[in-house]
């Protein structure tokens, strides 16, 4: 009798921990008629079976987690632990750092004074522009430099243009980035007109068209310690940065972000590495991660020196949507499947479409994915899938949309991977 009963609970104990999984779903030729769904079950065995039957992951590195964030509790791991080049997934931990260390008031600021005295409309004296390597400076914010410059009483500069560029090195190509990376790739500069290296050739053709006579030439110098005057100051929030940084994906908006971090050590000309070691300080302080294990060398994810693992991604997702004060500013600018930013043109299906909100990575050959969405059953996913070594970007990103679908469709998808 005791074995029976034994026997009895045994059977009856997994089942009902298959059942807390369950999801009913309406046949479509009955509303009285119900289908069971077990999504997890599911989703682990199509993700088991395309993994093992895929060339993909035979001719090249792939690393996947899978988080359920409602539950608490991992749902899908492959591979999670092994550091590879997370490409743009890199802007996640620029920004995430950015936000914890910066604040999400922080403004960006470019800003104008003069040095010397004015009579009778001239002056005497030099202007200083400080560069803050705001990406957002633009036609607008210019037309308010000049204005000030009038109405401070300037309609001729008899001395010298200045440009202080010291908020970051000189370089103008990232740490570890291809010299022959892009031919468009914009040089990071920290004084931008419109995101590109063209400020101070649109500041003379403003003064020129406003009436201010200038030098026709301008150096670059440190701002003085005394003796100058604002005229005119600049800003952008954080959140404007952020909203290009990740729905587009865009390089130098990153980059700007990234030293941003650096100039908080009030060093002149500081060099990817004071930027880095925010980025590395927040992976060993708010991750309680190993920093040593990771290498951050820029804030795009173009350098081929960036190197993170899947599972730290996750890590950090999991950190932002538990810290309202950052989710509320990074999760809105993710992009969104099948709608806006780098997802626009994929994920056009019911279960994906709205549902991925996620940032993508490519670079020579290395496609990654990661971001949130939500399972069958209401609960909320965290996820991040690298590969590495991929020989196709566009089956690449098929291979992942079509996993995705796996996790969040309501009934089993076609079986379309191989």
């Amino acid at each position: 009798m005791k074995c029976y009963l034994f026997l009895c609970i045994c059977l009856f104990f997994p089942l009902s921990l298959l059942r807390a999984q369950e999801v009913y779903y309406p046949d479509s030729t009955s509303q009285d008629t119900v289908i069971k769904v077990n999504w997890l079950e599911r989703f682990q065995t199509k993700a088991d079976s395309v993994i093992r039957h895929s060339d993909l992951c035979q001719t090249s590195q792939t690393g996947i987690y899978f988080y359920n964030l409602t539950a608490d509790s991992v749902i899908f791991d492959y591979g999670s632990r092994q550091m590879m080049r997370p490409a743009s997934v890199t802007k996640t931990l620029t920004a995430t750092a950015a936000l914890h260390y910066l604040g999400g008031n922080y403004q960006y600021k470019t800003k104008l004074y003069y040095k010397g005295h004015i009579q009778d409309s001239l002056l005497l004296g030099d202007i200083y522009i400080v560069a803050g390597y705001d990406p957002c400076f633009n036609g607008k914010d210019m037309l308010t430099f000049c204005d000030d410059i009038i109405k401070s009483g300037i309609d001729s500069i008899c001395g010298h243009i200045y440009t202080d560029v010291s908020f970051k090195d000189t370089t103008l190509l990232g740490f570890g980035w291809l010299w022959n990376w892009k031919n468009d790739e914009k040089p990071t500069t920290p004084l931008l007109f419109d995101a590109d290296d063209c400020f101070m050739t649109k500041f003379f053709e403003l003064m020129d068209s406003n009436g201010i006579k200038h030098p026709s030439t301008y150096s670059n110098a440190l701002l003085p310690k005394d003796s100058v005057v604002l005229i005119s100051e600049c800003q952008h929030t954080i959140d404007e940065v952020l909203l290009r940084m990740l729905k587009q994906s865009d390089n130098q908006y990153a980059e700007s972000l990234f030293f941003q971090l650096g100039a908080q050590d009030k060093s002149k000309f500081p060099s990817y590495q004071h930027s880095a070691k925010y980025v590395l300080n927040f992976i060993e302080n708010e991750l309680g991660d190993d920093a040593d294990l990771y290498n951050i060398s820029d804030g795009s994810g173009l350098s081929v020196y960036d190197c993170v693992s899947p599972r730290l991604i996750v890590k950090l997702l999991r950190y932002i949507y538990k810290h309202e004060n950052i989710y509320r500013h990074f999760y809105p600018c993710l992009p969104i499947g099948g709608e806006d930013g780098t997802l626009s043109n994929r994920m056009k299906s019911p279960a994906l479409r709205g549902n991925i909100h996620a940032k993508t990575g490519t670079l020579k050959r290395v496609v990654t994915l990661a971001g949130y969405c939500t399972a069958p059953n209401g609960d909320d996913i965290v996820f991040a899938i690298f590969h590495n070594g991929i020989y196709s970007p566009k089956a690449t990103r098929l291979w992942d949309d079509h996993l995705l679908e796996f996790l969040t469709a309501p009934e089993t998808p076609s079986e379309i991977m191989n």
